[in-house]
């Protein structure tokens, strides 16, 4: 597991999904987006998704907002949450990046939301590797 110095942590589940934890409190800055995403350049030199474990409230700066989940290998997030004011990506995020049309999908922590959140993200994974392979 590799811990920033910000209250970050990313753990890898598989060759291509990483876990990130944030910790409570947290403001996600561009620095420390920039920080992390260079960590997931040397981490992943192929397609990868991300599971947001959101066991905890934090947030993200203005800039950061129009940045997240924007890295070009990244190919597919799932955020699981835990309390039901989670359930919905904030309405400022959605309608910033509409026209990035980020594969982004939520799921409660609730009854292995995790298990159906992996599950998925390596669906996307091969959706995306199968695509590439037919063009």
């Amino acid at each position: 597991m590799h811990k920033f110095n910000f209250g970050c942590s990313v753990e890898l589940l598989t060759h291509n999904i990483a876990q990130v934890t944030i910790e409570p409190g947290v403001e996600i800055t561009l620095e420390m987006l920039g920080e992390f995403d260079e960590y997931m350049s040397q981490t992943f030199n192929h397609d990868y998704a991300l599971l947001v474990n959101k066991q905890h409230k934090y947030t993200y700066s203005f800039e950061a907002q129009l940045c997240m989940a924007s890295h070009e290998r990244l190919k597919a997030t799932a955020v699981v949450f835990y309390d039901e004011q989670d359930a919905k990506l904030p309405q400022q995020l959605t309608e910033r990046r509409q026209v990035d049309e980020l594969n982004i999908r939520l799921f409660s922590g609730v009854n292995d939301g995790s298990k159906t959140a992996i599950n998925w993200l390596e669906e996307q994974l091969l959706t995306e590797k199968q695509l590439e392979l037919s063009s």
